[in-house]
């Protein structure tokens, strides 16, 4: 009985003892909770659907209570889709800092080719669709409107379903080099129209030079449509 009572008796002081030092560390899942409400706020700003997975510190890493809320923050300006890198640390009378890798996945919508679409494809509405997917394997721009993707011209050919990437799309090319075109020649109190041609080709709003055909001029203008470029005077 008696050697039962100092076993007992040694387990509860070593368990003590344990629980002291404990107290004097910060706990590492308590240290991961906070991180995770720390992105959590960053991430409900997007309004995208989302997942979280933060490693976990290296257990032979102790570090002193906190006396002061820990601060937390982004090692990067913006949060992101993959890996993002936290810096967590203590501004106490005994300081510290540790960084902390967390993985996103980031989920929402983006826009699909319905069908097949050839390369120089002029893109109209019904070849696109909104599916929702995991944003954060995208590797190149995407779109959330298929209005933005519509009349543009696509660089290279498309499967069903693939992704339409802001990098996939040319303007559509309206005046050809050699075209015949309306020179508008306009400030604020009068404009004049003439007859010229295009030196090289382009899309809406895209700086072309043009000849003034009676003139020979050389002038350089702004393509306003598939017939007409305007000068400034």
């Amino acid at each position: 009985m008696k050697l039962f009572l100092k076993k007992a008796f040694f387990f509860l002081l070593i368990t003590q003892s344990v629980q002291a030092a404990d107290d004097l560390f910060e706990d590492h899942q308590d240290i991961k909770r906070q991180a995770t409400s720390f992105l959590e706020s960053k991430l409900d700003s997007l309004g995208n659907e989302y997942n979280i997975q933060i490693l976990n510190i290296d257990h032979r890493l102790k570090v002193k209570k906190c006396l002061s809320p820990i601060q937390i923050e982004l090692a990067e300006e913006h949060i992101k889709a993959g890996k993002n890198t936290l810096k967590v640390r203590c501004n106490s009378d005994t300081p510290w800092r540790l960084f902390m890798s967390a993985n996103i996945k980031i989920f929402g919508y983006a826009i699909i080719s319905k069908h097949p679409l050839r390369k120089g494809h002029l893109i109209k509405k019904n070849d696109l669709e909104l599916k929702k997917m995991e944003l954060s394997r995208l590797h190149s721009p995407y779109l959330r409107d298929a209005d933005q993707a519509v009349n543009y011209v696509l660089k290279k050919r498309l499967r069903r379903g693939d992704i339409v990437s802001v990098n996939n799309l040319s303007k559509p090319i309206i005046i050809k080099r050699g075209d015949t075109i309306e020179i508008l020649a306009k400030n604020n109190e009068f404009q004049i129209s003439m007859k010229g041609v295009a030196l090289k080709a382009g899309s809406k709003g895209d700086k072309i030079k043009v000849k003034n055909m009676k003139t020979q001029r050389t002038i350089q203008g702004i393509i306003l449509d598939n017939h007409t470029v305007k000068v400034n005077l």
